[in-house]
């Protein structure tokens, strides 16, 4: 398994607004913990107000985009390291696959496994694994990203 290139995690909301392109009041994710070439761990700390919440329990929508946020935020980083200065546009091509084994409430922090399992030219496919702060699984996906130049 490749090394962790994070140092430590990188948890400042400024920061990670710069590494996706996403903006509020669409940003799912606040935390990169670990990063390798092919993988990242994202957290995201379930907000008490936001545009995905059904009452204090965040969608399944919300769930979804915050996988792949996870996913943008991984690029994002990776496009740092190779000195872009700002993160390249995608968006979701094709999901797969998704399961939601049970939804977060507002509070809860989130921790999302996501593994790129290959590319061709701007598509990505890519697997993700989302796990609730008692380490459950709550959500698996697999889905194909566009990056726009």
């Amino acid at each position: 398994m490749a090394e962790n290139l994070l140092h430590h995690p990188i948890t400042s909301y400024e920061t990670i607004i710069n590494l996706i392109p996403q903006k509020e009041p669409f940003v799912f994710v606040d935390t990169l913990y670990e990063y390798t070439d092919l993988t990242g761990v994202t957290g995201f700390t379930v907000p008490d107000k936001n545009v995905m919440m059904d009452g204090d329990v965040l969608s399944e929508s919300g769930l979804i985009e915050h996988m792949a946020q996870s996913m943008s935020l991984h690029r994002g980083y990776q496009g740092s390291l190779s000195g872009q200065s700002k993160p390249k546009t995608g968006f979701i091509g094709v999901i797969k696959t998704v399961e939601i084994f049970g939804l977060p409430k507002s509070g809860e922090v989130l921790k999302t496994y996501v593994e790129i399992l290959h590319e061709i030219l701007n598509v990505t496919s890519v697997s993700a694994r989302t796990e609730n702060e008692r380490g459950e699984v709550i959500a698996t996906s697999e889905m194909k990203t566009v990056t726009v130049e």
